[in-house]
């Protein structure tokens, strides 16, 4: 009998210990941590533009989906208006359409301002996985950071995106159109450093119908011509407006800023016609079709540019960092737009805990390594990986690129000034009104929204470059970059 009650103390001390060992294998397995409790019926909708990158996000959601048993479900629109609107309206009915949205950067002011978004700081600090110096400083407060400098963050980087350049290496490095381009200007064809420089090669090309120097967008729609214009007006020393003051007259409409307009209307000269209504999608077209030279471009689209199946010149495609200008106080400039989104939560969601566990899963390395293959990561240890940098021609591209981003205004008005920004920008391109006139008419009907939004705008003297007021960024000499 006490033989028996031994054995059965035995077994039961070496089953206990079956499971012990069974549940730490699966953790050990997993990601470092045992894997939630999995839900049924719970489904998470994300609104986003649909493309690679919102596909890449969805493929990946499988994973969490057989994890968690929450299913994630893309709720995906054209890129544009179409976007912005449907998460704007069902903000505005405090709706609970989505649980998850990826918004543009200059649209965390208008989102999280307008208070529909979920404060993620206390769920970051809460976390066993993620922590707030998985990405820089920078990039938490381009995507996700409201009021700037504030430390509150509404959303995580989804998409990090930047402006660049994509090139014929086969134009660029024939014999006989470099030294008919150096006899011409009297230096060497090569991947502009400045603005200037990227107007002569331009023009080099440009040897109408069949071949131009230049794609780039100028649409009216979204910010299609302004995320163009505004790189100009920054590296020629202008500025939208002043942060510190609300000022929008005499920063938007300075000498400075003027000179950037001017000089993307000088630059159509040397894009196919129709430029001033072209979105990204046109200027990948005429790239691909081998009607343009060079492409003023996202990063985003730098994959397509390199695959043979998209891109019949993939093999002879280059990519580079956009050049700097040389302002009307001699000062050199590098300057550009950012772009990318950054993901949130709803408040009026039903799903508030699945969302962010959601987020929690997919903003972790492993799944960012998988999502950088194909997309721009905003995860520094991942932006810092020897293999994600050396996984294409434009990666390393990209890391230095973000450095000089600059973006809009990350006020709850965003959506009005630009509006009316893309308006008279467009108006100056096609002629409708003098540059002067255009930009003059932005600022003033800009400052009118602002003043009616209860904004005190302090008045400063005028200068002719308002970039030594606001964000000196200016080098006496031209600083190239290059990248190995």
């Amino acid at each position: 009998m006490r033989k028996a009650k031994w054995l059965m103390i035995f077994f039961a001390f070496m089953l206990a210990v079956s499971f012990i060992y069974a549940g730490g294998k699966k953790e050990e397995e997993g990601s470092g941590a045992a894997a939630p409790e999995p839900k049924k019926d719970v489904t998470l909708t994300v609104v986003w533009h649909g493309g690679v990158c919102a596909d890449m996000l969805l493929e990946l959601a499988k994973d969490w989906t057989a994890i968690s048993g929450v299913k994630v479900e893309g709720a995906l629109v054209g890129y544009g208006p179409a976007w912005h609107d449907k998460i704007a309206s069902e903000f505005a009915a405090r709706g609970s359409g989505f649980d998850l949205a990826c918004w543009d950067s200059q649209s965390i002011g208008e989102f999280a301002g307008g208070g529909h978004c979920v404060l993620l700081n206390p769920y970051i600090e809460k976390s066993d996985k993620l922590n707030m110096s998985d990405w820089s400083k920078e990039m938490l407060a381009r995507y996700g950071e409201y009021p700037d400098g504030s430390g509150k963050i509404y959303a995580l980087p989804v998409n990090a995106d930047s402006e660049g350049m994509h090139y014929r290496k086969d134009l660029f490095e024939d014999p006989d159109e470099k030294a008919g381009f150096k006899t011409k200007y009297g230096y060497e064809l090569a991947i502009p450093q400045t603005w200037q420089q990227l107007r002569d090669i331009a023009e080099w090309f440009t040897r109408p119908p069949d071949l131009y120097g230049l794609g780039m967008m100028g649409g009216r729609e979204y910010d299609y011509l302004t995320s163009v214009t505004n790189c100009l007006v920054w590296v020629f020393g202008g500025e939208l407006w002043n942060p510190a003051t609300y000022e929008i007259k005499g920063y938007i409409d300075s000498p400075a800023s003027i000179d950037g307009v001017k000089f993307y209307i000088d630059l159509m000269e040397f894009c196919p016609p129709g430029v001033e209504t072209w979105g990204w999608d046109e200027v990948n077209v005429a790239f691909q079709t081998g009607k343009v030279a060079m492409a003023h471009n996202w990063f985003y689209f730098f994959g397509a540019m390199d695959d043979p199946e998209q891109n019949p010149y993939s093999d002879v495609t280059g990519f580079a960092i956009l050049p700097g200008g040389i302002g009307r106080d001699g000062m050199f400039r590098r300057e550009f737009s950012m772009g990318g989104q950054g993901i949130g939560i709803s408040k009026y969601s039903k799903h508030v805990q699945e969302a962010w566990e959601f987020i929690e899963w997919y903003e972790q390395k492993e799944q960012q390594k998988r999502y950088g293959a194909v997309c721009q990561t905003g995860r520094q240890d991942v932006l810092d990986d020897p293999a994600w940098l050396g996984g294409n021609d434009y990666n390393r591209l990209f890391r230095v690129a973000f450095n000089y981003t600059n973006d809009y205004w990350h006020l709850p008005e965003y959506a009005i000034l630009l509006d009316i920004l893309q308006e008279e920008t467009h108006n100056a391109i096609t002629g409708k009104k003098t540059p002067e006139q255009a930009m003059a008419d932005c600022a003033d009907r800009q400052e009118k929204i602002l003043e009616k939004a209860g904004y005190e705008i302090e008045r400063t003297p005028k200068i002719d470059v308002p970039d030594t007021k606001v964000t000196p960024c200016g080098k006496p000499d031209v600083v190239p970059i290059y990248v190995d």
